[in-house]
């Protein structure tokens, strides 16, 4: 083969090659969430805004790890609420306090933000774990879809430049994601609330029965304050939702109930005047609202949704 003839079918190889790989690309972009965080949960997020949610609409964010994804279901509080017109959860799976507080970077997107439910437990207080390469001013642009096309196009094949990896999430993602029998479930409402259908009890093992150590860290209650008079400075409306530890467990274990009163106090602390705590251990619940010792299943989630809409309401009222 000549060297003009070798170099012609080694460019039309390679621009097949370009051609399969954007196709991929857009392909996946439509059906999956592209990785451009390190968490499966946040890229699903992120996508679910840009594709469906109006930034302009959201007048109420809901924050925290899988216990706010869960325990609080954006579709319900809007619709017991009186004051509450649109919610967004930003909830992100296993997010620590530190990285709720990197998450809430992005409020700015939502201009018409008027409250930030922060829905926790102390078992995300452990860790000051934050995100890393975290670029809150592209992922507000993302959202709002106000990137070039230049800049979406770069971070969308910067996102997939590991095809092998894009191709391992698309595999799993229907098995994993799309079951609202499994706490890894991404099944999103309007509000991007996720509502488990778990009622297997002991079944999920020590998930079930075995408590969080008591152990907090001061940077996480640190965040809480930073959080707080952040909001309080903006005029927005700060609430911390103490969600329930499934009662048996608390009624066994004096640490439970002690790493319980710690984190009130704690945060009652952190908080002060610029902002409120909604104590929920005490909203009668059973084994069966429980999906384990601190998720709530779509029953559970439910009821202390509907209180938290109460105490928004009687707040605001005043």
């Amino acid at each position: 083969m000549s060297p003009k003839r070798y170099l012609k079918s080694l460019f039309s190889i390679l621009a097949l090659l370009l051609i399969l790989a954007i196709g991929y690309v857009s392909y996946f972009n439509k059906h999956y969430p592209i990785p451009i965080t390190n968490r499966i949960s946040f890229d699903a997020k992120l996508k679910f805004i840009r594709d469906y949610i109006d930034p302009n609409s959201v007048d109420t964010i809901v924050v925290g790890s899988s216990i706010g994804m869960n325990n609080v279901i954006g579709s319900i509080l809007e619709k017991n609420s009186n004051v509450v017109r649109k919610v967004l959860n930003l909830s992100v799976y296993e997010a620590t306090t530190l990285e709720a507080e990197q998450i809430l970077e992005l409020s700015s997107a939502f201009p018409n933000l008027k409250r930030v439910v922060y829905s926790t437990q102390y078992s995300d207080f452990p860790h000051p774990y934050r995100y890393e390469n975290y670029d809150p001013h592209t992922l507000r642009k993302y959202i709002r879809d106000e990137l070039s096309i230049l800049g979406y196009l770069k971070l969308l094949f910067k996102a997939c430049n590991n095809l092998p990896f894009c191709y391992e999430r698309a595999q799993k993602w229907e098995n994993k994601h799309q079951d609202p029998d499994k706490f890894t479930s991404l099944i999103f409402d309007d509000s991007a609330s996720v509502q488990l259908k778990i009622y297997r009890g002991k079944e999920v093992g020590s998930r079930w029965y075995a408590p969080h150590p008591g152990i907090m860290h001061g940077e996480s209650f640190a965040a809480v304050e930073r959080l707080a008079k952040k909001f309080k400075k903006r005029g927005i409306h700060f609430y911390l939702a103490h969600q329930p530890y499934r009662v048996e467990l608390y009624k066994k274990y004096k640490k439970v109930r002690d790493a319980i009163d710690y984190f009130d106090k704690k945060c009652i602390s952190a908080i002060a005047d610029n902002g409120d705590l909604i104590k929920l251990q005490r909203v009668p619940l059973k084994n069966s609202d429980f999906a384990d010792r601190t998720h709530l299943n779509d029953k559970g989630s439910s009821i202390i949704t509907k209180e938290i809409a109460k105490f928004i309401d009687n707040k605001e009222s005043k």
